[in-house]
């Protein structure tokens, strides 16, 4: 095949020397780029970055470090020209003195406070003594006003006393006749009250009969449809088809059909058609029907009467659908038994009967929640106490002289119009005792009030008595203790010594002037402030130099200069050496390309020829199809129909037969002309084609026999009656 294909389109790139070539250009390539293009990372221009990006990095570095020393030789000068104006000017020591001259001005002013304190002191003593004396004084003449004021206070007392002492006594009178008044209108609502209440324990008993009878019925309603409710849900429990049970058989059934359907479909239909007088039996002696079509689902042999017998086993995995079938029909069984159903119908009516029971649950029990929504027991805890309620209320009235318990009695007319007339009574009873209890309640208060206002009154004629009385004595002790002429004469002696004082006080203000003792203090502090300041500013730059001229001299030695020139030198080298490198790098790239893409160039030119002779076979049966072949082995790999490439091997059995056996064709055409002619045996090649292909390849095959020989062995003489073909039996 090989000799054929050269012969008609050269000698192909390959072999051992192409492969070499290209595994040579592949392995020049995979130094530097990996198998998506990129960069590799072991490769020598990966290595040549590297070691770039850390020259680099170096350099950058040493310029900064560089900058740094610049700074810092700048920061030295600085600081050592202000250190030596500090020292030029003598900062720190007149910064010394000046605090000395504020430290002496701040004790002057210390002592010239201190006696402007003093006569401050002074001044507040005297003024003190004098504030006595006018105290003594306004204590004297408010004793007189006081004793005076007293003694007009106790006469208008003893008035008041007599004018209340009077009013008090008709007011207890009032209180007597209105408390008389009071007990006549509370037994009036006494006895109204009784007969009211009377009435109202036999209206109360009525209706809590009434009630009664109502929760009685209710709670036998309530009782009836709690056991019917039992009932249904005793019957449900017995039901064990539900939904998810039904969607299992449901299941179940399903797949059984789908075997049963996909079975008919992949199982070939068997027809015998035995001459006169002769019978086809089945392997166990069973007669066979002639003329009927009989599904062959697994492996079957039939004796054929006068000839032998026949096996047919069906391909297309329906021994695999006949076993799915009998799986999915045990599987609905035990489904259907487990449920307790015999048949999918028989298990619907169950469940049909389930929904019903459960509709009518749900309708019994919204109506069992309408009737007792707290419960049962509730209800029968309700009726209990009804029932004591008519108890109890039954021994009242009876214990009252009523009429018990007897509802059937009771007039509801003659007893409205009886409560109403009871009630009438009763609110004009309270309504009177009302009044008498108001006016009761408003001639004690008046009482209460007048006779306060007498206990009042005797307390106060009491207190002007004796409040009159001292003070009487007092102003008399006063005035034989310490007349009031000697008062005044003190009081003018301690104003005198006052002015004096307050005098010397204003002298000491004068000499103590605007610049006190705070004023020196501020002036001490500021001083000492700037003192430190200025010696620590000092010493910070003496420190800032010393510092400053140490780091100079360490990088001064580090021969930065050199060393920057040094590695731009060799970060240009590297950039000369990663051109070359790149380039080198992107002519491998391209060299492995460039034979990968002569190759399938090559390849395509070498298949060519198959493909040519493959097409016009092909578009008989696929139109707009294409083979893919491998181009060593020739092997069948796909198909491409529409621009979908598929895979050999994914295709179905019968697309399989079909472009085989047009590639097997095309094959002997190129060895024909190459000088190599063959012939194409076909056995049973096209056995899984359907009636409108297989004659489809009736086309082909008379398309191929007008240049090759091609045998067809099969005992399928039917599919190739219409080929037009000898035919040889065996």
């Amino acid at each position: 095949m090989t000799a054929s294909l050269e012969g008609e389109v050269g000698t192909i790139l390959g072999g051992e020397r192409g492969r070499s070539l290209i595994f040579a250009a592949k392995a020049l390539s995979d130094r530097h780029f990996t198998a998506t293009g990129r960069q590799a990372a072991n490769g020598p221009l990966k290595a040549i970055d590297d070691e770039l990006a850390a020259a680099r990095q170096d350099v950058t570095e040493k310029r900064a470090a560089q900058a740094d020393l610049e700074q810092k030789l700048k920061r030295l000068e600085d600081r050592r020209r202000s250190l030596k104006g500090y020292e030029d000017e003598r900062t720190i020591e007149k910064a010394a003195e000046d605090l000395r001259a504020a430290e002496a001005d701040r004790r002057r002013a210390e002592e010239r406070e201190r006696e402007w304190q003093a006569a401050e002191s002074a001044l507040k003593q005297a003024d003190a003594v004098r504030a006595g004396a006018v105290e003594a004084l306004k204590r004297r003449d408010a004793l007189s006003g006081e004793a005076a004021k007293a003694k007009a206070a106790l006469q208008q007392a003893a008035a008041d006393h007599g004018e209340i002492d009077a009013e008090a006594r008709a007011a207890a009178e009032a209180v007597t006749a209105a408390d008389a008044n009071q007990q006549a209108a509370r037994a009036r609502l006494k006895a109204a009250e009784d007969r009211h209440e009377s009435h109202r324990r036999r209206s109360d008993l009525v209706r809590e009969t009434k009630a009664r009878d109502s929760q009685l019925a209710t709670l036998a309603a309530a009782e009836e449809l709690t056991d019917r409710i039992a009932d249904l849900r005793e019957a449900l429990a017995h039901i064990v088809i539900d939904q998810k049970a039904l969607a299992g058989i449901d299941k179940a059934e399903r797949r059984r059909r789908d075997c049963e359907v996909r079975l008919q479909v992949a199982a070939p239909a068997v027809t015998f058609e035995p001459a006169e007088g002769r019978a086809v039996r089945t392997s166990d002696g069973a007669p066979v029907a002639a003329g009927q079509a009989l599904r062959v689902v697994s492996k079957s042999r039939y004796l054929l009467e006068g000839f032998g017998a026949v096996v047919i086993e069906p391909g297309g995995g329906a021994a695999n659908l006949e076993a799915e079938l009998r799986e999915a029909n045990a599987a609905l069984d035990a489904v259907l038994k487990g449920c307790g159903a015999a048949s999918e119908a028989e298990a619907r009516q169950v469940f049909a009967e389930r929904q019903r029971i459960e509709a009518e649950l749900k309708l019994l029990t919204a109506r069992f929640e309408a009737l007792v929504p707290e419960g049962i027991e509730a209800a029968r805890a309700r009726l209990r106490a009804a029932e004591a309620a008519v108890a109890r209320l039954g021994e009242t009235v009876a214990q009252a002289g009523g009429a018990g318990d007897d509802a059937s009695s009771f007039d509801k007319d003659g007893e409205d119009a009886a409560d109403k007339g009871l009630v009438a009574a009763l609110e004009e009873a309270r309504r009177a005792s009302a009044a008498a209890d108001r006016s009761l309640d408003a001639a004690r208060r008046d009482s209460e009030g007048t006779a306060l206002r007498r206990v009042k009154a005797e307390s106060d004629l009491g207190h002007a008595r004796r409040q009159a009385e001292r003070l009487a004595a007092e102003a008399e002790a006063a005035e034989a203790a310490r007349p009031r002429a000697a008062l005044v004469e003190e009081l003018a002696a301690a104003d005198a010594d006052c002015e004096a004082k307050r005098g010397r006080l204003a002298l000491k203000a004068r000499e103590l002037g605007e610049d006190g003792s705070k004023t020196a203090e501020l002036r001490c502090k500021a001083a000492e402030r700037t003192l430190r300041q200025i010696t620590a500013t000092v010493q910070q730059l003496r420190d800032e130099t010393i510092g400053l001229e140490a780091e100079v001299r360490i990088a001064g030695g580090s021969g930065l200069g050199e060393a920057i020139q040094l590695l731009d030198e060799r970060i240009a080298d590297l950039e000369r050496r990663r051109a070359r490198t790149a380039r080198e790098a992107e002519a491998s790239r391209l060299l492995y390309t460039t034979l990968l893409d002569a190759q399938r160039a090559a390849r395509e030119r070498w298949l060519g020829p198959i493909k040519t002779r493959v097409a016009p076979f092909l578009k008989l049966i696929h139109p707009e199809s294409d083979i893919d072949l491998d181009e060593e082995t020739l092997e069948l790999k796909g198909l491409t129909r529409a621009g979908v490439a598929e895979r050999f091997d994914r295709l179905s059995a019968g697309a399989r037969e079909q472009v085989a056996v047009v590639t097997r064709l095309a094959l002997a055409q190129v060895l024909k002309h190459g000088g190599h002619p063959a012939t194409v045996i076909l056995d049973d090649a096209l056995v899984n084609t359907d009636e409108i292909r297989l004659e489809r390849m009736h086309h082909v095959l008379r398309e191929a026999a007008r240049d090759l020989q091609v045998i067809v062995l099969t005992c399928r003489e039917r599919d190739f009656r219409g080929l037009g073909a000898p035919m040889f039996r065996v």
